[in-house]
């Protein structure tokens, strides 16, 4: 019988983001097809994990979909994993997808942590529907006429970048779509985890001059920001002055949705971040 191929997402920079699923995978799988195996190494150690690896990078790409494509016609079992999160995005793992079902074998893909799915929730904005557009183009006139693409865009628009060319894409969307909101997030679930939001001029502000890390920036959907930028203003500053009167905070976001038609689960998002902020101050002092 045919083996079975198991896409296992890894931990973004905490080791106790591993479910328990893909580490029983991991036990049990007979081969494990890592896109850096020193980095995979790390995991492995930490739980105590000894199995037969091999890199699965674009440079090994095709002699090891034929190791791949033996392995399974065996009946054997592969898990992949990525240096971090699900396997299949920005990677070649989906190519193994592609290989595993060409020779017959099962495919499962495990549940775990994803940058794009946290940044978008992490938002506030509204992702009833949004774009996952992976990684901009590089060169300056692809990017700027790659953004200015989504003007009409009413969905939100996620985006993964580099730290050497976050601020290229935030200064290009400053300068295409002035008046959308955005959302930056930083190293996400490691130490020096960061959120920047605002438009796109004022998180460039806020951003080092020499960012390091791994981002994930997300862009508000047309219908949400385009002539109403100077309204969600006034909506957030009567919500902060609520919050910090003493009012909590989903009653300052309802009273304040209710009176201006301002995106409630927006307002949500703004008052606690007020809250949190407030709480904070008070900690430390």
């Amino acid at each position: 019988m045919p083996g079975r191929l198991v896409l296992c997402p890894t931990p973004l920079g905490n080791l106790e983001d591993v479910t328990l699923r893909v580490l029983r995978c991991l036990r049990e799988c007979d081969f494990i097809f890592a896109e850096d195996t020193r980095v995979s190494e790390t995991l492995l150690r930490r739980y105590e994990i000894e199995k037969p690896l091999r890199s699965f990078h674009e440079r090994v790409e095709a002699r090891r979909l034929k190791e791949a494509t033996r392995i399974l016609e065996d009946g054997k079992t592969i898990a992949v994993v990525t240096d971090a999160g699900m396997p299949g995005i920005s990677d070649p793992g989906v190519e193994l997808v592609r290989a595993a079902r060409a020779a017959g074998a099962a495919v499962e893909v495990l549940p775990g942590p994803s940058a794009f799915l946290g940044a978008a929730v992490l938002s506030g904005f509204d992702v009833a529907r949004f774009r996952f557009e992976g990684f901009p183009p590089r060169s300056p006139g692809a990017r700027r006429s790659h953004v200015a693409a989504f003007a009409r865009e009413t969905a939100a628009v996620v985006w993964y970048e580099a730290p050497t060319r976050v601020r290229a894409l935030l200064a290009d969307i400053a300068s295409e779509l002035a008046e959308r909101r955005v959302f930056v997030l930083r190293e996400y679930t490691k130490k020096f985890e960061e959120h920047i939001e605002g438009d796109a001029a004022a998180a460039l502000r806020a951003l080092s001059d020499e960012p390091r890390g791994e981002f994930v920036v997300v862009m508000d959907g047309a219908s949400a920001s385009s002539g109403d930028a100077e309204a969600d203003a006034r909506a957030d500053a009567a919500v902060e002055m609520l919050v910090e009167g003493g009012v909590r905070p989903r009653l300052a976001a309802d009273a304040i949705a209710s009176a201006t038609g301002s995106n409630r689960k927006r307002l949500y998002a703004h008052a606690h971040r007020i809250a949190g902020k407030a709480l904070d101050a008070r900690e430390g002092n």
